[in-house]
């Protein structure tokens, strides 16, 4: 008996150094900052980490595929999120932040508040109410010191949207955009902006000039027009949406339109992994 119980004592502290080990392996930083375009289907959802080991989810797409593309990019034991940004309430970026709030201690929430009545949405703000995140309404101006060396500011929209009524139509202009700064490089997530939120933001002076782009909208004909182009300047963009999606995403346009910038999807590509150090940019792909 006594050999036997010694055994296990020696099984379990073998357990317990390897799952130390793994901790340690996993909260060591290399420095970089990582973004990952999670594939989600026809949807959006961006997931942050910086060097300084901050995380931050930008929507969830349409389903909830984004909890297992989460346990692919963060450390199994790790179920908590720093900060969560809802860019507008439309199923395919809110649904997947519902799963996540059952699942995940989430710190922060950043979103407009709008008033948007879908039962998701409702669902959406229960949560948040459970979860005793602080909630925090987007405006520009805002900047978030995500850590030593990264930043996130809210460039859209101009003035607090809390409780403003949004037709089903428009809810798409008001899609909270956010530029990441990291080193020398700087990346720009828009939501679902259409030609309207991109003219103003082009015509508001604030700095768009990014080296990485979230195409807004999935590559929709109505977003990333020449002229937002022509003032972001990025040498990478990405899109993520679902294959042989019915909208006919990303559109043709669009495509050539970005000709020559470096052009992911998730629809063809998986997951897209997005790594700086913050002088470089480098893109890996899951498949």
């Amino acid at each position: 008996m006594f050999f036997l119980l010694k055994r296990y004592y020696h099984l379990f502290l073998f357990g317990a150094a390897v799952l130390l080990g793994a901790v340690m392996f996993f909260s060591v930083s290399d420095g970089n900052l990582r973004v990952w375009a999670l594939d989600v289907g026809q949807g959006d959802a961006v997931f942050i980490e910086t060097p300084g080991k901050r995380q931050v989810l930008i929507d969830g797409g349409p389903n909830a595929k984004v909890l297992s593309e989460l346990s692919a990019v963060m450390p199994f034991y790790d179920k908590s999120i720093d900060l969560m940004v809802l860019t507008h309430p439309q199923e395919d970026h809110i649904f997947g932040l519902v799963e996540v709030l059952k699942r995940y201690q989430v710190a922060n929430v950043l979103m407009t508040a709008v008033a948007y009545h879908t039962a998701t949405y409702e669902e959406f703000k229960k949560l948040l109410q459970e979860e005793g995140a602080r909630v925090f309404i987007a405006r520009a101006g805002q900047n978030i010191k995500l850590d030593t060396q990264t930043t996130l500011d809210v460039l859209y929209p101009f003035e607090g949207l809390l409780g403003r009524e949004i037709p089903e139509d428009l809810v798409n202009d008001t899609s909270v955009a956010v530029r990441l700064t990291f080193g020398e490089k700087k990346f720009l997530f828009l939501g679902d902006a259409t030609l309207k939120e991109e003219v103003e933001l082009v015509n508001s002076g604030q700095d768009i000039d990014v080296d990485v782009l979230k195409l807004s909208h999935h590559g929709s004909k109505t977003s990333s027009s020449q002229l937002f182009l022509e003032k972001t300047t990025p040498a990478i963009a990405f899109a993520s949406l679902g294959r042989n999606n019915r909208y006919g995403h990303p559109h043709q346009d669009v495509v050539e339109r970005l000709k020559d910038i470096s052009f992911y999807r998730t629809d063809a590509s998986g997951r897209i992994t997005i790594v700086s150090d913050g002088k470089r940019v480098e893109v890996e792909t899951e498949r």
